[in-house]
């Protein structure tokens, strides 16, 4: 946002039509605008496409379940093997929340045309923090999932619980981060 004081304006009022603004401030603004709008539409086709990266491979983790199926000599064929499991159902839980969050961020897109976004930030805001909550909640699938394939080894599954804890860290302070900021945009402060 462009913060000027009144004698600024005013001496930039003088000048519309001659010297340095012939179309005074409000041109200025308009190609502010449309350089928004190309922003807004390159944010929103990587956002798509990422988010849709999220839901293709979740959704294929979900039928490709980690462990594998009972066959016909199992208690219930077609079922998980490991579904009494903590570190399978905890698998399930993360990856059904990061395949709906990122469908969720493709669908706001798919939605809401770019005038629209450009009028509400909030919308592609919205979007984006589905996104990064999706990314998190599938890191931490692959890490259950993982630990749960690999329980009996205990160095493995040990080694992968805290190289997954140590991302889910990071993107937990990078999002504070952005949030923070994002707040601290909105009160005013600098």
């Amino acid at each position: 946002m462009i913060n000027m004081s009144q004698q600024e304006i005013q001496e930039l009022s003088k000048n519309v039509g001659r010297g340095q603004y012939p179309n005074g401030i409000i041109r200025v603004q308009k190609e502010k605008d449309s350089v928004d709008e190309e922003a807004l539409k390159e944010m929103q086709s990587l956002h798509t496409v990422v988010a849709t990266l999220i839901a293709t491979v979740t959704f294929a983790a979900g039928f490709t379940l980690p462990g594998g199926y009972w066959g016909k000599e199992g208690p219930i064929p077609g079922t998980p093997i490991l579904i009494k499991n903590a570190g399978f159902q905890a698998f399930v839980v993360s990856d059904v929340i990061a395949m709906v969050l990122s469908v969720s961020a493709i669908f706001i897109y798919f939605l809401t045309p770019i005038k629209t976004l450009r009028q509400t930030p909030f919308l592609s805001e919205v979007p984006h923090y589905l996104i990064l909550v999706s990314l998190l909640a599938m890191v931490v699938a692959f890490t259950t999932g993982t630990y749960a394939v690999l329980a009996p080894s205990v160095g493995l599954s040990v080694a992968t619980c805290v190289l997954g804890s140590s991302f889910s860290l990071f993107a937990f302070v990078t999002m504070f981060m952005l949030v923070h900021g994002h707040y601290q945009r909105i009160m005013g402060h600098n």
